[in-house]
């Protein structure tokens, strides 16, 4: 994604709040978007049903799997541009 992308999400009274898009994972054939609207942040599971999609929010233990291998993919990073050297 190299431009921005929002989504405009209605909870359940009805009123509507715009989300952008900040990142998109793939883990244990589920695909899930990370959102944020000012400094609330939400981890959301990607549903596809008959050709329709929806967003579900992440459970928590799946919200802790993914900030673990996001934690890793991060020190991985780091490690490289440091030539593996941690500091």
């Amino acid at each position: 994604m190299s431009e921005k992308e929002y989504i405009t999400l209605e909870d359940e009274d009805g009123n509507e709040k715009v989300f952008q898009i900040d990142a998109m994972f793939d883990m244990e054939e589920h695909t899930y978007a990370m959102i944020t609207s000012g400094d609330e942040t939400l981890m959301m599971r990607i549903e596809d049903e008959d050709g329709k999609q929806s967003l579900v929010s992440a459970t928590e233990e799946e919200i802790e799997n993914l900030m673990d291998a996001y934690n890793l993919a991060l020190d991985a990073d780091f490690d490289s541009d440091n030539g593996g050297i941690k500091h």
